[in-house]
């Protein structure tokens, strides 16, 4: 079997590593996501996790105010040689954009985004909940969110001096709402939930 990442020496480029792409890979699959030129593989992406991000993805799409977009997952630039692939991320539409629900980029940078949203579960360690976030903030993303589906939790951070600060949380049986950067609410138990419709309402 022909595996590239065995064949790789020395660290990883940002040209290298698009190369191992595309992201959407097959369910199940490992994510790949690159950090100062060191590769990291993380679990991919299994039915209860994807259920739940499809449910995050239509909430914060029915809360988007005209001028911004969710798209996801999708490789995000955070500097040189540093590239992740976040769940979801809400970004401005491009002016030269014809159709914003189906425009797609091969990587955007991270002063774009607005949002950055994970979803995790019960094999997901300590990369996705801190490491990553960790990044993200380097980068001044204004906002991020972490979701966990197995045990329903969130939290929503916001940048303050370089740095996250958690300005709002839910847990089982409730809802995190936000009031920046606009009104969004999210029904953790709809998003853990496996049966019925994906929908806005969940």
């Amino acid at each position: 079997m022909d595996l590239p990442v065995l064949d790789h020496e020395g660290p990883w480029t940002e040209a290298a590593f698009l190369s191992l792409l595309p992201v959407s890979a097959p369910q199940g699959a490992s994510r790949i996501e690159l950090s100062d030129g060191s590769l990291v593989i993380g679990p991919g992406c299994g039915p209860a996790r994807a259920v739940a991000v499809a449910r995050a993805r239509a909430a914060v799409a029915a809360a988007l105010p005209d001028g911004l977009r969710v798209i996801g997952p999708v490789p995000l630039r955070l500097g040189p040689d540093c590239v992740l692939v976040p769940d979801l991320v809400v970004t401005r539409i491009r002016p030269d954009a014809a159709d914003a629900e189906d425009a797609a980029e091969v990587i955007i940078d991270a002063g774009a985004a607005l949002i950055v949203v994970e979803v995790v579960g019960r094999e997901h360690g300590i990369t996705d909940r801190a490491f990553k976030p960790q990044l993200y903030a380097r980068s001044r993303i204004p906002y991020s969110v972490l979701i966990d589906h197995d045990h329903p939790f969130a939290a929503a951070h916001m940048i303050i001096s370089g740095r996250y600060h958690e300005y709002a949380r839910a847990a089982a049986g409730e809802r995190l709402v936000l009031e920046e950067p606009f009104p969004l609410e999210i029904d953790l138990d709809a998003l853990a939930r496996q049966d019925g419709p994906v929908s806005a309402a969940g």
